[in-house]
C-alpha cells in the first residue's frame, strides 16, 4: 500500500471517522487516498486556522481527538494559532501537515517551513516522518501521547515522498494506554485533606476544566452535595457542576460576581480541583484568599505551586480522589454559606436579558460556543450551564475568531444537539467566511452577533486604564450582515434591538435546521462588569466603567 493509505489505516484503527482538512500540494497524495475511501467524513474549512478550531470544537464537545490536515508552508503555519489555543486549553487534537519531499528539506524549497520547530513549544509532542515505513510506529506513539497525561495537541509532519512510497502493509493495533501508577500514591495526603475538611468552617470548591477532561462531574456533584460545600468554577470548568444548583456560584476572578469572589476570598479552606489557578482567576498570587488553606488536586504535577502557593497537593485520578474524599468525610455536612449566590435571572442589563431569553427556548444540553470579548464574559457569567462539555470557548489564549469554527466542529460531533454561537461584531469579522463551511456541509447552527460597533473589551480597558483614549477600537465600516448571509446562503433572521423582537424570532425558530444569524444592536458603552483589574486581589471590585 502507499504511505498515504497507511495514514488512513492508522486513523481508522484509532477510531477517527471525521477529518477537518484543506488540500494543497504536499498533501495531494493523502486527499487522493481519501477520494475512494468512504470511512471518513471530510469537512473542508474556508481557512486552515478555522479548520484547527473546528477540530478543537469537536474535541471539546466530546473529549475525543479532533484531527486537522493541512498542506506545507502557509497551510501549516495557518494552523499555529489553533494549535496554541489547544495547548493552553489542554485540548486533544492531532494536526497532520504535509511537507516537501525528503530531498528538498533544508533547501528553502517551495512551501517549505520547519513546522516542527515552529510548534515545539505549543505541542505535547511533534514528529516528522520522512519515510513511509515510519508511519505506523509514529501514529501509534502520537495517539498514545494524545491519550495519556494532560491532554493537548500533537503534530505529525509528513514529507510528500513518504505519502507516495509503496510500503509493506503491516498490522496496526493502537498502543495500550496503561494507568499512570505514580498517581496512586496519595493515601497519606488524602487523610490530611479529609482532616482539614472536617476542621473547616467555610470551605469552598474551585472546580476547573480538569474535572470535565477526567469525566468526573458526577463525582464532583456527589462530593459537593454530600458535604453541602459551595462550588465556584473557572471559565473552562463551567458545565462540571450544575449552575442551577443552589451550591453553584459560577465563575470566579476577573469577571466573577462580587458574591463569588467574596465567597472565595473569605473561605478558610479552598479545594482547587482540576484547575491551573490562572492569573485571570486569582488576580495576584497572594490576593485570591485572605487567609485560607489551599488544596490543589490535579492530574498534572507541573501545575502545583506554579501560580499560587498551596498547603496540600494531591496528584491522581480526580474520579477516584473525589470518591475517596467523600467516603472519608461521611457524616460531615456544612451549613449554608453566609454569602448567597447572585440572583442570576433577575438582572435587567440588556445582554443578560438576551441570554435569559435564549435560555427560555434552548434546552439544557445546548452546546454554547463563544468568541472572545465582552460577549464571552456576559455568556459565561449568565448562561446556566448544567451539562458537561456544553461550553466551547477559548480560555488561555483568548482567541478572537475561535467561535464559528469551534461551533461547526461541535455540531459535527453532536448532530443531535442544538449549537448556539454567541459572538461579537469584532470577532465575527474574523470568522464570518466560515458560514460558507456550515452551509456547504449542511451543519445547522445559530449565530447571535452582539453588535456594539466596537471592540468592546478593548474599549472597556481603554476607558478604565488609558484615560478613555479609544485608539482603533470603534467599528464603523457599515458591514451589512444581511447581505453577507445572502452571499453565503445562510438565513438572516433579523437585525434587532429589543427583547420583544428576539422573542418573536425565537417563537418561530428551529435551532436544528439551517445556518441562522441574528444581529442584536447594543450600546457600545455597555461594559462587562463587575470586574477586577489585572494583578489585584479578587475582592477589589470595579463595578462601574465611565466612558
Amino acid at each position: 500500500m502507499y504511505g498515504s493509505q497507511m495514514v488512513l489505516k492508522c486513523l481508522e484503527k484509532e477510531g477517527v471517522d471525521v477529518l477537518f482538512g484543506y488540500p494543497g500540494g504536499a498533501v495531494i497524495p493523502l486527499f487522493d487516498a481519501l477520494y475512494e475511501d468512504k470511512r471518513f467524513k471530510v469537512i473542508r474549512p474556508v481557512h486552515e486556522q478555522m479548520g484547527t478550531h473546528e477540530a478543537e470544537g469537536y474535541a471539546k464537545a466530546t473529549n475525543k481527538i479532533g484531527v486537522m490536515i493541512a498542506t506545507s508552508g502557509p497551510g501549516a503555519t495557518n494552523t499555529v494559532t489553533g494549535i496554541a489555543d489547544a495547548y493552553l486549553d489542554s485540548v486533544p487534537i492531532l494536526v497532520i501537515t504535509g511537507q516537501v519531499s525528503k530531498e528538498g528539506l533544508g533547501k528553502n524549497s517551495f512551501q517549505e517551513v520547519n513546522i516542527t520547530e515552529i510548534t515545539k513549544a505549543i505541542t505535547k509532542k511533534n514528529y516528522q516522518i520522512t519515510e513511509g515505513s515510519q508511519i505506523a510506529e509514529v501514529f501509534k506513539d502520537a495517539f498514545y501521547t494524545l491519550r495519556t497525561g494532560r491532554p493537548g495537541p500533537v503534530l505529525i509532519d509528513i514529507t510528500k515522498n513518504a505519502f507516495l512510497e509503496d510500503i509493506e502493509e503491516v498490522p496496526y493495533e493502537p498502543k495500550a494506554v496503561e494507568k499512570d501508577l505514580r498517581q496512586n500514591d496519595y493515601a497519606e495526603v488524602i487523610d490530611q485533606i479529609a482532616d482539614e475538611i472536617k476542621k473547616a468552617k467555610r470551605p469552598v470548591i474551585y472546580a476547573g476544566g480538569g474535572v470535565l477532561k477526567a469525566e468526573a462531574s458526577e463525582e464532583l456533584r456527589d462530593f459537593a452535595q454530600s458535604l453541602n460545600i459551595p462550588v465556584a468554577n473557572s471559565i473552562m470548568g463551567l458545565g462540571s457542576f450544575d449552575r442551577k444548583s443552589p451550591l453553584s456560584y459560577g465563575i470566579v476572578g476577573m469577571h466573577g460576581d462580587a458574591e463569588t469572589n467574596s465567597l472565595i476570598y473569605s473561605s478558610d479552606l479552598l479545594l482547587g480541583i482540576g484547575v491551573k489557578f490562572s492569573d485571570r482567576a486569582i488576580g495576584k498570587r497572594d490576593g485570591f484568599t485572605e487567609n485560607s488553606k489551599i488544596v490543589h488536586i490535579d492530574t498534572d504535577q507541573s501545575e502545583f505551586n506554579k501560580n499560587i502557593d498551596t498547603d496540600y497537593t494531591c496528584l491522581g485520578d480526580l474520579k477516584e480522589i473525589l470518591k475517596t474524599l467523600k467516603e472519608k468525610c461521611q457524616g460531615v455536612r456544612f451549613g449554608q454559606a453566609e454569602i448567597k449566590p447572585r440572583e442570576t435571572l433577575k438582572e435587567d442589563v440588556l445582554p443578560t436579558q438576551i441570554l435569559n431569553k435564549l435560555q427560555e427556548y434552548y434546552p439544557d444540553d445546548t452546546i454554547v460556543a463563544t468568541d472572545v470579548g465582552e460577549h464571552q464574559m456576559w455568556t459565561v457569567r449568565r448562561w446556566l450551564f448544567s451539562k458537561p462539555n456544553t461550553l466551547v470557548t477559548s480560555g488561555g489564549l483568548g482567541t478572537m475568531g475561535f467561535g464559528l469554527g469551534a461551533a461547526i466542529g461541535a455540531k459535527v460531533a453532536k448532530r443531535d444537539k442544538p449549537v448556539l454561537l454567541i459572538t461579537g461584531d469584532g470577532s465575527f469579522r474574523m470568522n464570518q467566511m466560515e458560514l460558507l463551511t456550515a452551509v456547504t456541509n449542511d451543519i445547522p447552527l445559530t449565530v447571535v452577533v452582539f453588535d456594539n460597533h466596537t471592540l468592546g473589551m478593548v474599549r472597556q480597558w481603554q476607558a478604565l486604564f488609558n484615560d478613555r483614549r479609544y485608539s482603533s477600537t470603534d467599528i464603523n465600516d457599515g458591514l451589512d450582515i444581511n447581505y453577507l448571509c445572502k452571499a453565503y446562503g445562510a438565513n438572516f433572521l433579523g437585525h434587532i434591538s429589543t427583547i420583544g423582537e428576539l422573542d418573536a424570532i425565537l417563537k418561530n425558530h428551529d435551532p436544528m435546521k439551517g445556518v441562522n444569524v441574528i444581529q442584536f444592536s447594543l450600546d457600545h458603552n455597555l461594559a462587562a462588569i463587575p470586574m477586577v483589574a489585572a494583578g489585584t486581589a479578587i475582592n477589589e471590585i470595579i463595578d462601574e466603567v465611565i466612558y
